[in-house]
């Protein structure tokens, strides 16, 4: 099946990218209809995310988003529109009530009527990004020079 080949692509492309790193970081690797819901999901996502595979099964990608309503729309309607997609970021809730960030890729296959989605851990860049800007934002402000 196309999908196979097309996940092992993404996974062989993040091996090579990590240079000799002994274990890769886990990627969530899934098959997801048009409609959004998750057909397909590699091992990753019950370690990752703690849900076991069968209960995210045929579940729509959005109700995992941390985001809600509209906004979790508009992002998965993103991740299936097949033009232009640049990667997109989004949140996705664990079973134990907190959120991990991905980076995510996809490709088409409109012969299974099927999106094939990778999404990459960030949370650790997401958070020490933040920590950062909050770093910045919070110190106090040097007296104004004089003129």
């Amino acid at each position: 099946m196309h999908g196979t080949r097309f996940l092992s692509r993404l996974t062989g492309l993040r091996r090579g990218n990590r240079g000799l790193a002994s274990d890769p970081a886990p990627v969530l690797l899934g098959l997801a209809g048009f409609d959004g819901k998750l057909k397909f999901l590699n091992p990753a996502w019950e370690k990752i995310l703690g849900y076991p595979a069968q209960e995210l099964l045929d579940r729509p990608l959005r109700e995992l988003m941390q985001q809600h309503g509209q906004a979790a729309a508009a992002l998965v309607e993103r991740l299936l529109a097949e033009d232009g997609f640049e990667p997109l970021e989004f949140g996705l809730r664990c079973r134990d009530g907190t959120f991990k960030w991905f980076l995510w890729h996809r490709g088409f296959d409109s012969e299974h009527q099927a999106i094939f989605i990778a999404g990459y851990d960030i949370t650790e860049q997401k958070t020490r990004t933040t920590a950062s800007l909050l770093r910045f934002f919070e110190r106090p402000k040097s007296a104004d020079v004089a003129i």
